[in-house]
């Protein structure tokens, strides 16, 4: 190789090209990326024997320099990946902000036991394909080792991934009741089931729950209700009430009290599950609202406030939600990412006037300033 490179020397082009092509094949692809780096510093008349710090070159040269750097992690990364060296890959494709040449890589990778934590981790706590990675850790590690990392990360991810895990785990809860609800018919020599509704099936067989039976882990079935809070989906809901109506049949002593307004666990979700498919909307907002009402924000903290808030939006009452945000809410109470913001409340109900008010009755100029600006963009 090194014969062939001083052959072209009076040929840069060649010669870049052809050492590139070299590595390439031989698969030190490190090398290539540096490669192409002075390739470029060469190009741009940059001095190869100078390696200064970006910031001290001209802004032009900077630009075009930074440009060939994620060029050549892209080229690289691509390079790693076709190699079957994924994590390595993503090393160089992490800067390029390029997640779904890694996501379209995902997609056709099986894990095996020796691949899976790597898979695992990159799926998921590098936020590449969380939902695919939080398949991936239930199907290798088990529901409780999954549950409880979900749990350590959820608040890092993005509301979107946050409920693409959530689906993930409450249809895999409900797949794991039934089908320990049909082995147990089994185990009784009754005939299989046809349904696939466990509530149903518990009508039918109101004996599977005799004696403070159960037929899942019950902090399990607990966590995965409560994580079904996050979920709007109509088919994916209807399983969440399922696993909800299961756990309110259970002996008291197996269902374990939430934070408020969730003390007593299963029927205060299915309040708010059934009410966000439209079900039973005004007995929930009544429940939910007195919850609010009393709620002692610096003892019990914010959970039935943001409660009573998100069910608003999500029946179309964003107009009321944005009096009861003002009400209910101290001025210096800060909320979830969960919750509704005033300005969302305001847009979606477009009483920018209200807003407006809101903000100057809690001081808050950035808000003024960026309602304002809302403001004007919806007048004709």
């Amino acid at each position: 190789m090194f014969d062939e490179i001083a052959s072209l020397s009076h040929e840069p082009d060649r010669m870049f090209s052809q050492a590139a092509k070299r590595l390439a094949e031989e698969g030190r692809y490190h090398q290539l990326f540096e490669l192409r780096l002075v390739q470029r510093r060469f190009e741009l008349g940059i001095s190869l024997g100078q390696d200064l710090p970006l910031d001290e070159l001209e802004d032009s040269l900077r630009v075009r320099l930074e440009d060939a750097y994620l060029e050549a992690c892209r080229e690289v990364g691509q390079l790693m990946l076709e190699a079957g060296k994924i994590r390595d890959a993503w090393t160089y494709l992490r800067p390029a902000g390029d997640k779904a040449t890694m996501r379209r890589r995902l997609e056709c990778v099986v894990p095996t036991e020796d691949s899976a934590d790597e898979l695992i981790a990159l799926a998921l706590h590098e936020g590449i394909d969380p939902e695919r990675g939080f398949a991936w850790l239930l199907a290798q590690r088990g529901t409780c080792n999954a549950i409880t990392e979900l749990e350590g990360i959820c608040g890092s991810l993005p509301i979107t991934d946050q409920i693409a895990c959530a689906t993930v785990l409450v249809r895999h809860m409900h797949d794991e009741l039934l089908g320990n609800l049909k082995g147990h018919l089994q185990r009784l020599k009754q005939p299989p089931p046809e349904t696939h509704s466990i509530v149903e099936l518990l009508a039918a067989h109101p004996e599977l729950l005799d004696e403070g039976a159960y037929h899942v882990d019950t902090s399990h079935l607990a966590t995965s209700v409560r994580f079904a809070r996050l979920l709007t989906e109509p088919k994916f809901l209807r399983l969440a009430i399922e696993l909800a109506e299961y756990g309110r049949r259970l002996a008291r002593d197996l269902q374990y009290p939430d934070h408020p307004p969730f003390e007593d666990t299963y029927p205060t979700h299915l309040l708010l599950f059934r009410a966000t498919l439209g079900e039973e909307v005004e007995s929930a907002l009544e429940f939910f609202s007195e919850q609010a009402q009393s709620a002692e924000v610096e003892l019990e903290g914010t959970g039935a406030l943001e409660t009573y808030l998100i069910l608003l939006e999500r029946t179309g009452r964003s107009g009321e939600a944005l009096d009861e945000y003002a009400k209910l809410v101290p001025a210096d109470c800060a909320l979830s990412h969960h919750a509704p913001t005033l300005v969302h409340l305001a847009q979606l109900s477009n009483r920018w006037d209200r807003y407006l008010e809101i903000c100057q009755q809690r001081n808050d100029v950035v808000g003024f300033a960026a309602g304002q600006i809302s403001k004007n963009r919806k007048s004709p």
